[in-house]
């Protein structure tokens, strides 16, 4: 009897540590990459970086994300800053526009916003599946990266239309709470686009 109740605290006990390694994961995760983008143009090779460490907790049980985080971010910088140079200036004048767009109080402006809008949403979902692309063929060409995010992206319609909502959700709640950011303000969304693709603990993506 006392084995059996010893047997029953053991695996309670490792089912609370299963839980709470998701958010001790992602906060570690978060702050590594988090001090990766202090740059700002770096945010993108830090958002590879991020996603790639948490594939290989989510598939494999490494914990050691935060040092990962670091280790994957020397290993593909040299692919991913060029991108991310491009994609800082391409999401900035974005931002530019739409807020340029969103103050002027006339019929043509609003299309303009409107039809906008798709593009910032795909190009959304791009940058949320790049993360997994890059940790499914690790040795691969930023070009190859990005054609598989757009492949996942395109082949789970229904997947990245939750994971835009949960993204935008989640968005929403950093700037209403903005302390969480350096925490889970880049690691979560990357782990979003990593449940969307199909990847959990014990599982590849496919």
């Amino acid at each position: 009897m006392a084995g059996a109740d010893g047997a029953s605290r053991t695996r309670w006990e490792h089912r609370v540590l299963a839980v709470l390694a998701y958010p001790a994961n992602l906060a570690l995760a978060g702050v590594a990459a988090f001090l990766l983008t202090v740059p700002i143009v770096t945010w993108l090779p830090a958002w590879v970086a991020a996603g790639r460490a948490l594939h290989r907790w989510l598939t494999e049980g490494d914990d050691r994300v935060f040092t990962t985080t670091l280790r994957e971010f020397a290993a593909t910088w040299r692919r991913t800053v060029p991108a991310g140079l491009v994609a800082t200036v391409v999401a900035a004048m974005f931002v530019v526009n739409l807020i340029f767009l969103g103050s002027r109080d006339t019929p043509v402006a609003f299309l303009l916003a409107m039809a906008m809008l798709p593009v910032g949403v795909a190009g959304l979902v791009v940058a949320v599946m790049l993360p997994v692309a890059a940790a499914r063929r690790p040795e691969a060409a930023m070009r190859e990266w990005l054609t598989d995010a757009v492949t996942l992206a395109v082949t789970r319609p229904l997947a990245s239309v939750v994971l835009v909502v949960l993204v935008v959700a989640f968005g929403l709640t950093c700037v209403l709470l903005p302390t969480i950011i350096p925490f889970f303000g880049l690691s979560v969304p990357v782990w979003l686009g990593l449940a969307a693709a199909g990847v959990g603990r014990g599982r590849e993506a496919g």
